[in-house]
């Protein structure tokens, strides 16, 4: 499909799903209050927008709206759904926070039945409409592949199973294609062969695809620079598969330059990142006014009951790009307790360590000793969510045991993150452990969304609930 085609495609969901989201709204008023359609004001359209922004922060961070190769109908449908949930719990939220004016409970099971009824049928109604537009003919764009491997192949795949973006697939040349010898190296003089016959019949083609194959003999600059002298849009696409670990890339211009990330990072988005440090001060502030206030004293006296020494601990760790900051805990170790074994190699706090106080078993059993934490998300040097930080002399002695260690410090620590709701907290001696860990913190950081973030936050405080018995 062409490239206007395919924005114009997702553009017309994002369009369908908010007049849906309005008429939905609409629906609910009518049938839970008639008289409420006639005496709308202020309120019911700050609601509105409210609920149309809701949809779009939601919606973005359950990427409802990406062109993704992997993507199914179950899985879409499913984002679908999780996003009018979030709908009606962003509705419900309004209602209860600003009590102005009331809001049945119908009203809210209108709504979220209408969302739930027509966002999904009008997605498959838009897919056929595609179709039935691809199949007359009006968006159809004919298109040749040229390269063989992986790459050449998925990318096949890809417009057979998505015809409704307006692709034909005319033909796919897979590694077949030679140059003309002529004596020159003047590529604007040569023909492609396809064995000893010239690639006839170009002029039909709306678009060539070259995949760049790592190991082919001919290269994609060679073949464009030929076929440049048709009437066809020429994409190539870069053999990118290997390098990186989930295959997720990420584009961009910087003056007339184009830019590849081989690593997906949405939090280098400046909107995710203001998001996302928005929810740690104020979440931050939560925390250390309404919890904190009256916990850190008690915590304080028995830390001082229990053993002589400071209350705080403090210990040097790194941050993002491998900034070192001082990271605070209750202190739940013995003073001189050492940090090295005999060997002068970091030694992590084990089950039934010796260096642990009475009081610091249960602190660290119930994750309390990480609370003063907060106090570095609200100065900016962590996350309330992120890869935990480790000591320094632990992360030097990581670097030469997992080769892509160092990849986790390209996001804020957090107090709490997806390697430790996923069971993977605690000692890591094994280095099997370690690299699940680090691999874990990767996948963070490469897949964030503002939900994965909440989703973490109420698994952690599950895991204090029920407690974790990697915690110690």
């Amino acid at each position: 499909m062409n490239i206007s085609n395919r924005t114009f495609f997702y553009f017309t969901h994002v369009v369908a799903d908010m007049c849906i989201l309005v008429l939905s709204f609409f629906i609910g008023l009518f049938i839970s209050d008639r008289d409420a359609i006639s005496h709308l004001g202020l309120y019911d359209a700050g609601f509105l927008l409210f609920l149309l922004c809701g949809w779009y922060f939601t919606a973005r961070s359950n990427r409802l709206y990406d062109d993704k190769v992997q993507e199914n109908q179950m899985r879409e449908l499913f984002k679908t759904i999780n996003t009018i949930i979030w709908q009606v719990m962003l509705a419900v939220l309004f209602i209860f926070v600003i009590k102005e004016k009331e809001y049945s409970r119908t009203f809210v099971m209108v709504y979220g039945l209408s969302m739930g009824f027509l966002v999904p049928l009008s997605k498959i109604t838009l897919k056929r409409i595609y179709l039935a537009l691809y199949r007359h003919g009006y968006l159809r764009k004919r298109a040749l592949v040229i390269g063989g491997g992986e790459n050449g192949q998925l990318f096949c795949k890809y417009l057979r199973e998505n015809k409704y973006y307006g692709y034909e697939l005319v033909r796919y040349i897979n590694g077949s294609l030679t140059l003309s010898q002529n004596g020159t190296r003047d590529y604007n003089n040569r023909t492609l062969l396809i064995g000893n016959s010239p690639l006839e019949n170009i002029n039909d083609i709306d678009e060539v695809f070259i995949t760049e194959e790592t190991d082919g003999h001919l290269n994609a600059r060679e073949i464009a620079t030929v076929l440049s002298a048709y009437a066809v849009r020429l994409r190539i696409i870069p053999s990118m598969f290997n390098m990186s670990s989930s295959g997720m890339y990420s584009f961009s211009m910087m003056g007339g330059f184009p830019l590849l990330s081989v690593r997906n990072e949405p939090l280098e988005d400046v909107y995710n990142r203001a998001a996302k440090r928005a929810f740690d001060i104020i979440f931050s502030l939560f925390v250390l006014v309404f919890v904190c206030s009256w916990l850190f004293p008690i915590i304080a006296l028995l830390i001082k009951i229990g053993s002589p020494g400071p209350v705080f601990y403090k210990q040097e760790r790194w941050g993002k790009r491998n900034r070192p900051f001082l990271c605070y805990k209750f202190r739940s170790m013995y003073v001189k307790a050492p940090d090295t074994n005999n060997d002068g190699k970091f030694q992590q706090a084990q089950k039934d360590d010796p260096r642990i106080t009475p009081i610091g078993r249960f602190l660290r059993k119930s994750s309390l000793d990480e609370f003063p934490q907060f106090l570095n998300v609200l100065s900016g040097e962590m996350s309330v969510v992120g890869p935990r930080p480790h000591a320094s002399l632990m992360n030097i002695e990581s670097t030469h045991v997992v080769k892509n260690y160092l990849v986790r410090h390209q996001a804020k620590p957090g107090i709490t993150g997806w390697a430790q709701v996923n069971g993977l907290r605690g000692e890591s001696a094994d280095p099997n452990l370690l690299k699940a860990r680090i691999q874990h913190d990767i996948w963070y950081i490469e897949h964030w969304t503002f939900l994965l973030d909440l989703k973490i936050i109420f698994l952690t405080f599950w895991r204090m609930v029920i407690g974790d018995k990697q915690a110690y």
